[in-house]
């Protein structure tokens, strides 16, 4: 019996060393920095990225993942949106991830992976996904790949075109690549595009490109915007988008005529409670000789019948000498003047806009749930629904501040998400 209890003891005793070891191996190769996407990519990455199925809709690049997944969690704006995605993915642990770059792709609805792993840490994971998920874990001796169909790589020229795009954006933490087909929300520009994003502790900052539309007019004249801190949404534009003709049926008047050589638009509030609902906002439009005679006809054309005005439709202006103000309501005027604007942080050609997302989250979702908008104004009602997609996760953001240009050969979207 005695000898039976010292085997066991030795037995107990090596794998509590195999155990130590392991643990010592994976906490001083799990590193706390990452390394970050520059371009040229390095050799490396572009190899793993060449996992990804000619079928994806869009994939991602995160070098250092396990780090980045550090940096995500620490920070307010993205922690709730990372603990919600790795629930539901059942993804590898951080620690045995380790040092490894993560490439992420969405084909057919399922989410594949693919990691550069040493053979130590293989054997973690392929254990874990096999136990943890019943997921189909692979390795071919250089990478790890996790749902991975059996379908046709990307060619190498067509992933070169996409990366193409990439050098003059800056560096981040991740790069992205929205396919043709991708239908996501975001970026709001034409697709292919790639965009990088780097975390901090100040905030959240984005960059994507995609190449110039044919026929989308190039826009070389610097918008001069002004964020006034008490609005809930600012848009400023050389070019009124589309939805913006739509907003004649909340406010009972064709106020996109005002908009047609670019303005501003300051939004305050939305009244949700009418079958439409009713946006409180203010028009802000260069005063110019030629603005002022556009406003001076508009107003003889479309002021309120008396059916309009006991729907409560009420148009008011302003004239500060700098700006045309116009409202459709008694009060957004007298609060756009006491308001106090700030300057951009991001320069702009297309357009500029700047949110407040804890107000406007839950308004937008209201908004998406009126049946009414989508009826009458669909294009509008889209708008607000894909805006409310990509901004639901960061109501804790202090404020959003988007800016687009467009210049000869591509757009270029900028985006700040400030926590503090």
């Amino acid at each position: 019996m005695g000898d039976w209890v010292r085997i066991a003891l030795i037995i107990i005793v090596v794998i509590a060393l195999i155990a130590g070891t392991l643990s010592v191996y994976v906490v001083a190769t799990t590193p706390h920095e990452s390394r970050g996407v520059r371009f040229p990519l390095p050799r490396e990455q572009r190899d793993l990225l060449a996992q990804v199925p000619s079928s994806a809709d869009g994939f991602a690049l995160i070098p250092t993942a396990a780090a980045v997944e550090g940096k995500l969690r620490s920070n307010p704006v993205t922690r709730g949106a990372v603990e919600q995605w790795t629930a539901s993915q059942r993804m590898p642990r951080p620690w045995m991830v380790g040092g490894a770059d993560l490439v992420i792709w969405r084909n057919e609805g399922r989410t594949g992976y693919a990691l550069r792993l040493d053979p130590v840490r293989a054997l973690i994971v392929r254990t874990y996904m096999a136990v943890a998920s019943n997921a189909d874990a692979r390795w071919n001796g250089r990478v790890m790949l996790i749902n991975a169909s059996d379908q046709e790589p990307m060619l190498a020229t067509d992933l070169d075109s996409l990366l193409a795009m990439a050098p003059t954006l800056p560096a981040g933490d991740a790069l992205a690549v929205q396919l043709q087909g991708g239908r996501g929300a975001f970026p709001p520009i034409g697709r292919p595009a790639v965009t990088t994003a780097r975390v901090t502790a100040a905030g959240i900052t984005i960059a994507s490109r995609s190449r110039r539309t044919a026929g989308e007019p190039v826009m070389a004249a610097a918008i001069e915007a002004r964020f006034p801190r008490g609005s809930l949404l600012t848009a400023a534009f050389n070019a009124p988008p589309r939805a913006v003709d739509e907003m004649n049926r909340l406010v009972g008047a064709k106020a996109s005529e005002l908009l047609h050589d670019g303005g501003m638009i300051v939004l305050y509030d939305v009244d949700t409670s009418k079958l439409l609902p009713r946006p409180r906002e203010v028009i802000v439009l260069p005063a110019t000789a030629e603005r002022r005679a556009a406003l001076r006809d508009f107003l003889d054309r479309v002021a309120p019948n008396a059916v309009q005005q006991a729907l409560g439709f009420h148009i008011e202006t302003a004239d500060t000498g700098t700006q045309l103000l116009v409202a459709f309501d008694r009060d957004s005027i007298a609060r756009y003047r006491a308001d106090t604007p700030d300057s951009p942080l991001l320069p702009a050609t297309a357009w500029s806009m700047r949110i407040d997302p804890r107000r406007a989250v839950p308004l937008l979702q209201q908004i998406a749930d009126n049946p009414g908008l989508r009826f009458i104004a669909p294009r509008l009602f889209r708008s607000a629904r894909d805006l409310d997609t990509w901004i639901e996760h960061l109501q804790n953001a202090e404020f959003i501040e988007a800016a687009d240009s467009v210049s000869a050969d591509a757009e270029e979207l900028r985006v700040v998400i400030s926590t503090k």
